[in-house]
């Protein structure tokens, strides 16, 4: 689904970074594996992981490139586009994976531990977004139009029911779900569609959460969400444009959109793999890849 294409996976060094840019090099994709290898509250920093990863794609015959840095850093993330397109003449996919937890519940949360979970997850969305947005617009421009769209993949989670002691990082996903539509209308123009991902699975990130309590590899693995990215990166997915879909345990449905005058938008889409179907929620439901 994804030969001859070359797509930037932020924070693939573990988790649902890791196995989208797995799944996204064994789809033929040549892949960049970014990530600074923090840990789980962003303190620290490893390149070890991003190198794990990019081993891991090379040994099953897939090609890879390791960009170790901070996606906060806006002079960083335009540095990874135009290594990028050094290296290879083209981007044709970004998603952005990379975040960090500060967790405390808001009447004892502390400055530091909001702004940097805010920075990581929302102004690292912002530099990435502005980073590739500027290099498509250019490149579109000067070539009057793309061979094919170009795809931008925003992750945003934990913002439906607002996890207790998390207020830091449901506010910033709820602000990437704004980011993503306002970069979908801004950015169709120039033949490039942005969608959200919103993912649940079990991760480092959210083990100790007591919403995945019992949860296991086999039913709620990170292995069981890359379907949904490659999709979304494909030419199987060519016009969906603004759409969050969140994808949990293997299956997938569309998340209504807010539009103008406080009533939501249902988005439909085709899956690959059959025929759309109408879930009991009004959106699409198909299992992943």
């Amino acid at each position: 689904m994804l030969e001859e294409t070359v797509q930037i996976v932020c924070g693939a060094g573990g988790g649902l970074g890791e196995e989208t840019a797995v799944a996204m090099a064994d789809h033929g994709a040549t892949v960049v594996v970014n990530d600074l290898g923090v840990d789980v509250d962003g303190t620290g920093a490893d390149a070890e992981p991003a190198r794990e990863t990019a081993d891991r794609i090379e040994d099953a015959g897939g090609e890879a490139m390791v960009h170790y840095g901070d996606v906060t850093d806006l002079s960083y993330t335009e540095a990874l586009v135009a290594d990028t397109v050094e290296e290879y003449g083209a981007v044709h996919g970004v998603i952005n994976y990379a975040g960090i937890l500060r967790d405390s519940m808001v009447f004892n949360m502390e400055e530091a531990e909001w702004d940097a979970v805010i920075d990581v997850h929302l102004k690292g969305h912002f530099s990435v977004v502005r980073a590739i947005s500027r290099h498509w617009r250019e490149r579109y421009k000067a070539r009057d139009g793309f061979e094919r769209q170009r795809s931008l993949t925003c992750v945003s989670s934990g913002v439906a029911a607002g996890n207790p002691g998390q207020a830091n990082y449901s506010a910033a996903k709820a602000g990437i779900l704004g980011l993503m539509r306002t970069t979908a209308r801004e950015l169709h123009q120039y033949d490039v569609r942005a969608n959200a991902l919103w993912p649940t699975a079990l991760t480092r990130m959210t083990e100790d959460l007591p919403g995945m309590a019992g949860a296991d590899e086999g039913t709620m693995g990170p292995q069981l969400v890359p379907g949904v990215p490659v999709f979304l990166a494909s030419e199987a997915a060519e016009d969906v444009n603004g759409v969050t879909l969140a994808v949990a345990g293997g299956r997938c449905r569309s998340c209504p959109t807010p539009s103008a005058g406080g009533r939501s938008r249902r988005t439909w889409m085709r899956t690959a793999g059959g025929p759309r179907r109408r879930s009991k929620r009004g959106g699409t439901s198909s299992p992943t890849a």
